[in-house]
């Protein structure tokens, strides 16, 4: 194999493992934002009545969710709005919740 061949697989199988560790990134990050397995349950029935055309997009439910806030089950709205409800210190209002 000549120099410049060897430096071309080097740089492609570099490219290769950015590109997994990027996917990787993606995916735990993506798998965070949903919340916890509690917190679906509770907004679950919300999204489907009221932001069903908005799944899978993460941000747009919640964003749907935050504009519906009026309309949220006390399960939901205790979920997006913690601070509404009690005199918790962290909000998740930004923390996207959802339904898969």
């Amino acid at each position: 194999m000549t120099a410049s061949a060897d430096h071309s697989a080097r740089r492609f199988r570099l490219r290769i493992a950015s590109l997994a560790a990027a996917a990787l990134c993606v995916t735990v990050n993506a798998a965070s934002a949903q919340g916890t397995p509690e917190e679906r349950r509770a907004c679950r029935p919300d999204v489907m009545r009221l932001c069903r055309s908005e799944i899978p997009d993460v941000p747009a439910i919640t964003a749907c969710l935050i504009a519906k806030r009026t309309q949220l089950s006390q399960a939901c709205s205790l979920v997006m709005f913690p601070n509404r409800h009690s005199d918790a210190t962290h909000s998740r209002a930004s923390r996207p919740v959802v339904t898969q």
